[in-house]
């Protein structure tokens, strides 16, 4: 009996005859965050801790938003949040949020400095 090839690997050998892009499927941040070593976790948008409050664009706000995401269980109390680098009132809720339930008393103000990282990258499910 001859073994099937997979659909996807089909397409990408296709794609490289042909140069076109290859895409992987989009993965949630569920599964692409991981504990590292030297930060703590990671879901690979950011590894620093740069300052973020509302206003603020960046990896540095897709990194918050993914860890919120898979590494709390924000997705069952406030609904998901969209994974896309802007601090807006969303955002901001979800900060406040984990702050109020995974920080010290008198943590919440909506910001994410270096407590608030520490915490994000700290805190496991």
């Amino acid at each position: 009996m001859r073994a099937r090839t997979p659909l996807a690997l089909l397409a990408v050998t296709a794609a490289l005859f042909t140069g076109a892009a290859v895409t992987a499927p989009a993965a949630t941040a569920a599964d692409t965050c991981y504990t590292q070593s030297t930060i703590g976790l990671t879901c690979h948008y950011h590894y620093g801790n740069q300052w973020a409050e509302r206003g603020s664009v960046g990896d540095h706000v897709r990194e918050i938003q993914a860890l919120i995401n898979g590494t709390t269980n924000y997705r069952q109390v406030g609904g998901r949040l969209a994974v896309d680098g802007r601090f807006g009132p969303a955002t901001e809720t979800a900060v406040r949020w984990f702050q109020r339930n995974h920080m010290a008393a008198g943590s919440v103000d909506g910001i994410v400095g270096p407590n608030t990282w520490r915490a994000l990258r700290g805190y496991r499910v």
